[in-house]
């Protein structure tokens, strides 16, 4: 109970913070710098940085001379080479040239900071700095920097990473972000280096959504918890990133000047130096901005300064060379910012810094005077005094009594929902309210059935699980379905049904009884081969069965088992002019259908498509590819890209993998040397309709790899994709999911909860410490996932050898 009726008081304290909070004006100075892999500046060197950490000399006043900023966050990018190694391995080269960079900012903060005028005070100049946090990923580096006075004032300090670029997960391009409180007031900080190229607008809109919904903050520690609760409790469903009171987005975006200008009038315009208004009415992140369609809500200072990109490096003159290749400059290394009350900052500064001339890129810098909230304890104590004493009131006026009700009306509500046309992977949610009737503060929360550590299945989630509402004021209570992997490998496989049995306890009061249930609507996605292959029609009009279809090979090999595969039709395979087509004579399918739709897809259209399975797809056009396969409807408007991660896609949800765990375990014991003895050995362990599923894949990718010069594609490239689609993946258990997902906010309130002897109408107990989940399961279930994923990336890397010889072979 304790923790409830704390978690309502943080809640008043929030809406009531102006009474007890003060403002002081801090200095924020933003840089943002790609780098083009040089070295790091040395520590000798780090006096060169001054010039990117003070306003430029014109723009200085006194203010600024006199006191040095209060946080400086530094964004780099391209700190290293983005090679394959570096992107996907953790290389030791990043982690070098950070720490070498955030020494050589250190020195210039501690050392050189305002030491232009012999007057200024020794201790003005040599203010000292401590490092808040830093944050890297490959080539992308964040650091943060905090003023030492201000240090231990500065709490609830976060990174995290998002990959975004090749196959929407890899670090080449991304972004890395640090979020902190400082006082009461909360920050964040992104680094962002986002896709390349003039033409590809969508790419950069895309991955800067990705980053915003990827980049996620993690678990609070248990010192934290308590105070977090309210940020949660007032969440406003915003992504983590823009849940702060400030965001500063700093980064490469590599937006560009729109093709409406050609290369030759961008130069014209730069190097006028009097026409950068007309040339920024071209800048594609304006028009971007313009339009909604990236950093909604984010504010950038006006463009004053020449575009920092492209430059002869070494020089301050833009790459003209006969010998390179013809870029129009453009300003593609920008610092915008948001703030819950626009009010609260002030831009002095914004500018580049031609002076620095290491990359092919000039830093970029922005100043700003921003106003930090601060509490006054005095006042504080006040507020929560007040906040205490109605409450006591409340709790001694009466007993609890609550009333479900439908959503956006006063009919009482029954209590059960259904959830029709469930579709893989898309949310559905459904509201009822529970309104205080009582005079007296309700504490409610969700419990798990006897013996059960969740509160519901794993299709389902709830939230709020927990709360406190007033008397005569309502709550609304959401509950969402949503059918994934696990979920609908269970509904396929016949051992998972939708519909379960909520219980909404009302502390000194009676439980409640939500029924909960939905009809799903089948999808290719998480189904079996054997399923898929079993008819000609939808899968959506299918009623799914476990039942297996004979099959017959794509080469029109028979297949008798095992010992009848011929192997050397893959490994020695006659030249064939276009990919197999698996639409038999006979009414059997040689593959499923939808893998063919997939297939021809690409191969009629997308064949010299650049990158094709690599660059990630459009999320809108795989959805809505995903329901045209289901319902077997002709694909809609799309790009090749969302086609080829939606293949990638459906082999990593099927109900089991192509490549069985068994048949791998055999081909490794019998390569003893020989990659090729091994992957006739695989084929030959293969089932009928495993084995055209992979020859089919592999015939397929081989007549991709025909169009290498144009798609940029090659054997290593493709047997590293399709090498993790083809195994089974690392997967736990629904009920271990459950432990990890739903057992640490479940526990956390029943720890604070003796057991319950006032519920006149429950018929189920809440779980008793006896029950809780033992530390050591917890425990033994990390250690299983561990050794799982190891595995798991063994298998990938096994199987990955055996595809790059495959389709390396002659």
């Amino acid at each position: 109970m304790s923790i409830i009726r704390d978690d309502w008081i943080q809640q008043q304290l929030l809406l009531r913070q102006a009474e007890y909070t003060e403002f002081r004006s801090f200095r924020i100075v933003t840089g943002t710098w790609n780098v083009n892999a040089k070295k790091p500046l040395t520590v000798t060197e780090a006096s060169k940085l001054v010039q990117w950490l003070e306003p430029q000399t014109t723009e200085k006043e006194t203010e600024y001379q006199n006191v040095p900023p209060d946080i400086v966050a530094l964004g780099f990018q391209e700190i290293v080479d983005l090679n394959a190694v570096n992107v996907v391995v953790n290389s030791t080269v990043t982690v070098q040239r950070s720490a070498a960079w955030k020494d050589a900012v250190l020195t210039a903060l501690n050392h050189h900071i305002g030491r232009g005028e012999s007057s200024r005070a020794p201790e003005a100049r040599r203010e000292q700095y401590r490092v808040v946090l830093e944050k890297h990923l490959v080539g992308i580096l964040l650091l943060v920097f905090v003023r030492a006075d201000h240090y231990e004032h500065v709490q609830e300090v976060k990174g995290a990473t998002a990959g975004v670029g090749i196959m929407g997960v890899m670090g080449n391009k991304g972004g890395a972000a640090v979020r902190l409180k400082l006082y009461s007031s909360t920050l964040c900080f992104v680094c962002a280096h986002l896709a390349a190229h003039r033409e590809n607008v969508a790419g950069r809109n895309a991955d800067y959504l990705n980053i915003l919904s990827k980049v996620d903050f993690g678990e609070n520690t248990p010192d934290e918890a308590a105070a977090s609760v309210q940020d949660m409790r007032f969440w406003s469903g915003a992504p983590s990133i823009l849940n702060h009171d400030f965001v500063f987005w700093i980064g490469d975006l590599n937006y560009r000047i729109q093709e409406t200008l050609t290369t030759e009038e961008v130069f014209r315009l730069v190097e006028s130096g009097r026409s950068l208004l007309e040339l920024v009415q071209h800048d594609q992140l304006t028009i971007e901005r313009q339009r909604g369609n990236v950093l909604k809500g984010f504010e950038e200072g006006s463009l004053t300064f020449p575009p920092t990109y492209k430059f002869q490096a070494g020089t301050s003159e833009y790459e003209k060379r006969p010998e390179k290749k013809f870029r129009a400059p453009a300003w593609c290394d920008r610092i915008l910012w948001r703030a819950k009350n626009p009010s609260d900052v002030k831009l002095s500064s914004y500018n580049s810094v031609a002076a620095l001339e290491v990359s092919d890129h000039k830093p970029v810098h922005a100043f700003f005077d921003v106003q930090v909230k601060y509490q006054v304890e005095s006042k504080k104590n006040d507020v929560t005094r007040d906040i205490m004493m109605q409450l006591d009131k409340w709790e001694n006026d009466n007993m609890p009594k609550v009333q479900l009700l439908e959503e956006d009306s006063d009919t009482t509500s029954s209590g059960v929902f259904f959830f029709s046309q469930l579709k893989f992977g898309v949310e559905q949610s459904k509201k009822v309210i529970i309104e205080n009737t009582g005079l007296v503060v309700t504490h409610f929360r969700f419990i798990p059935k006897l013996e059960d550590v969740a509160v519901c299945k794993s299709w389902l989630s709830v939230t709020p699980m927990f709360g406190m509402i007033p008397p005569r004021d309502k709550m609304e209570i959401c509950i969402t379905a949503l059918v994934d992997e696990v979920v609908a490998h269970g509904l396929t496989s016949g051992v998972e049904s939708l519909d379960d049995t909520m219980i909404l306890r009302v502390e000194n009061g009676r439980d409640y009884f939500l029924v909960v249930s939905g009809q799903y609507a089948n999808s290719c996605f998480g189904s079996s081969i054997e399923q898929l292959l079993a008819s000609s029609e939808p899968i959506r009009d299918v009623e799914l069965t476990a039942s297996h279809s004979p099959a017959v090979s794509v080469f029109s090999v028979w297949v008798g088992g095992a010992a009848g595969v011929d192997a050397n039709a893959l490994i020695h395979p006659e030249v064939i002019e276009g990919p197999p087509d698996p639409a038999p004579t006979s009414d059997l399918q040689k593959v499923p259908k939808e893998l063919w739709r997939m297939v021809n897809d690409i191969y009629e259209n997308y064949m010299q498509e650049k990158n094709l399975f690599v660059e990630a797809g459009n999320k809108v056009e795989i959805v809505q590819l995903r329901e045209a396969l289901d319902t077997g409807t002709p694909f809609p408007t799309h790009r090749g890209y969302s086609t080829a991660e939606l293949l990638v896609r459906w082999l990593q949800a099927l109900r089991q993998s192509v490549v069985p765990d068994e048949a791998l375990t055999v081909a490794v014991a019998s390569t003893n040397g020989i990659v090729g003895q091994g992957c006739r050995a695989l084929l030959d362990t293969l089932s009928p309709e495993r084995y055209n599923i992979v020859v089919y894949l592999i015939s397929f990718l081989r007549e991709v790899l025909k169009h290498g010069t144009t798609n940029k594609l090659t054997p290593e490239k493709l047997a590293f994709v399709f090498g993790r689609c083809l195994v089974s993946p690392c997967r736990l258990s629904a009920s271990k999911d459950l432990v990890h997902l739903n057992a640490g906010r479940v526990l956390a309130l029943d720890e604070y909860q003796p057991a319950s002897t006032s519920s006149t109408a429950s018929t189920v107990s809440s779980v008793g410490s006896s029950q809780l989940v033992p530390e050591e399961r917890l425990r033994r279930n990390a250690h299983e996932l561990e050794i799982a994923q190891a595995s798991a990336d063994q298998r990938a890397e096994r199987m990955e050898t055996f595809l790059l010889h495959l389709l390396s072979s002659p």
